[in-house]
């Protein structure tokens, strides 16, 4: 019953996924569609290890090694000139132990940061386009980003859902939804500590600061935003 009803969920989730993003794509148009099929197709070649998501882990932990060399004395050795063997064996001594930016056990999440960070850009230069160009075309682009990020986010769901379809009178349903907010709140509290986990291990005391920059970066934004449309309505008017 359960796997019945895991799949009951994920298929209910694609189509109104699709269906969002259909109706988005019809209101923006192809310009704005195209720019985000172009980022969350960026997105899932990044963050998936068999296409580019290995490559980009190699090349991030590489040139975390490379700014380590430059830290610990080899930026001095090259500007000096004194770059022998034995300032170069002092160096890779001190730097050898140094674990790698992104750990094995972070991989995963450090790859799905990366589409989510994509997806995320990809939003709001899609905004920047003129809005209801080809709504058509934007309609079908719009569905295939939906199809996409489902293909994306849907396997992350669990495989026992938190609720069941048994209960279907008012007190089931509302038990059902308690469960399923429970559980939400529940993962959502789990994957906020896990990415602050994965900051810490990356920036350390640096983390909150950083985190509050980027609150405050998101509000002011919102901000503006706001005031815009409210300046264009009044102009409208």
């Amino acid at each position: 019953m359960n796997a019945t009803t895991a799949e009951i969920q994920a298929n209910i989730l694609f189509w109104i996924i699709l269906a969002i993003f259909a109706w988005q794509g019809y209101q923006r148009g192809i310009g704005s569609e195209i720019t985000k099929l172009a980022f969350i197709g960026l997105g899932l070649m990044l963050g998936t290890p068999e296409y580019l998501g290995s490559t980009l882990i190699k090349a991030i932990n590489g040139f975390y090694l490379a700014t380590q060399f430059l830290i610990h004395g080899g930026f001095v050795a090259i500007a000096t000139g004194h770059f022998d063997a034995d300032s170069l064996s002092k160096i890779f001594g001190e730097i050898e132990n140094i674990p790698p930016l992104i750990p094995k056990d972070n991989i995963a999440l450090a790859l799905f940061l990366v589409i989510l960070f994509l997806v995320a850009l990809g939003y709001l230069v899609s905004k920047l386009f003129k809005q209801n160009a080809m709504p058509g075309l934007g309609l079908v682009v719009g569905a295939l980003n939906g199809f996409l990020l489902s293909y994306i986010f849907l396997p992350l769901l669990p495989d026992k859902p938190p609720f069941t379809l048994k209960e279907l009178s008012p007190s089931g349903i509302i038990a059902q939804i308690i469960a399923l907010t429970g559980y939400l709140i529940e993962a959502l509290i789990k994957g906020a500590a896990a990415v602050f986990n994965f900051m810490f291990d990356i920036f350390g005391a640096w983390t909150i600061p950083i985190l509050l920059l980027l609150i405050i970066i998101i509000t002011l934004s919102s901000l503006t935003q706001s005031k815009k449309k409210s300046s264009a309505g009044g102009e409208k008017s």
